[in-house]
C-alpha cells in the first residue's frame, strides 16, 4: 500500500512539473512573438503629411486628418495595457471575473493579447495571430485553438478592425492596405497579409 502511495506521488508530482513546464513554454512564446512584434515598428519612421492620403476616398482623408495630426512619427505598433472584466458565462450570467491584459497590436504582422484573471477561478492565457490558449490556476489547460485556416482568419479580422482606432498609421495606404470609396461618407479599406484578407468599412460624418 505504502508503495502505491509513494508512485502516485511520484506521478502527481511528475505531471504537475510537466504542466509547469508547459505553461513556462507557452509564457515564452508570448514573450517571443511580443518582442517579434515590437520589431517591425521603425525606429526612426516617417511623419504623417496630408499629402499622404490626398489620393484617397474623401471620407478616408477626413478620418486620417481627424486620427493623425500633421507631422506625427507613423507608430504601426501599439503596446497596450488595460483592466475590466472577463466573462465566463452567457449574457444572462456573465461570471465576470476582474483581469488585467497587456496587448501588443502590429497590423498586418499579428497580435499578442495576454490575460489574467483574480477571483475564486484564475485564468490566464492569451491570443494571437496563430493560437489561443487558457489555463486554470496555472496548471490545467483549458482551451488551445489555433493554427488553422480559420483560426488564422478570425485573427487577422480581429486586429486588421482593431487596427483602425489603435494604430491608423497601419491603415494608410501601402502596398498591404488599399482603400476604395463607398459612399458619401462611408469608404472601404482592405489589408492584405499571405494569403489573409480583411475589409473593414469605416463611416465619417462630413
Amino acid at each position: 500500500m505504502r508503495v502505491i502511495l509513494i508512485l502516485f506521488l511520484l506521478v502527481l508530482f511528475l505531471a504537475i512539473a510537466v504542466l509547469a513546464l508547459w505553461r513556462q513554454s507557452d509564457r515564452r512564446a508570448d514573450r517571443a512573438e511580443m518582442d517579434r512584434l515590437i520589431a517591425t515598428q521603425p525606429s526612426e519612421p516617417e511623419r504623417f503629411s496630408l499629402e499622404m492620403v490626398a489620393d484617397l476616398p474623401e471620407p478616408a482623408r477626413r478620418f486620417f486628418a481627424f486620427a493623425i495630426a500633421e507631422g506625427t512619427p507613423l507608430a504601426t505598433v501599439a503596446l497596450i495595457e488595460m483592466e475590466g472584466r472577463f466573462g465566463m458565462g452567457d449574457k444572462a450570467d456573465p461570471g465576470y471575473l476582474p483581469m488585467r491584459a497587456k496587448q501588443v497590436l502590429a497590423a498586418p504582422e499579428g497580435f499578442v493579447w495576454a490575460m489574467t484573471s483574480a477571483g475564486a477561478m484564475r485564468m490566464a492565457g492569451s491570443d494571437s495571430g496563430t493560437w489561443t490558449r487558457f489555463w486554470l490556476f496555472g496548471l490545467a489547460p483549458v482551451a488551445r485553438f489555433g493554427g488553422n485556416p480559420d483560426h488564422a482568419r478570425s485573427a487577422f479580422g480581429r486586429y486588421a478592425a482593431e487596427a483602425l482606432f489603435w494604430t491608423p498609421a497601419a491603415v494608410l495606404p501601402g502596398p498591404n492596405v488599399i482603400w476604395e470609396p463607398v459612399s458619401e461618407n462611408v469608404a472601404r479599406f482592405t489589408m492584405r497579409r499571405g494569403e489573409l484578407e480583411q475589409s473593414v468599412e469605416v463611416t465619417v460624418d462630413a
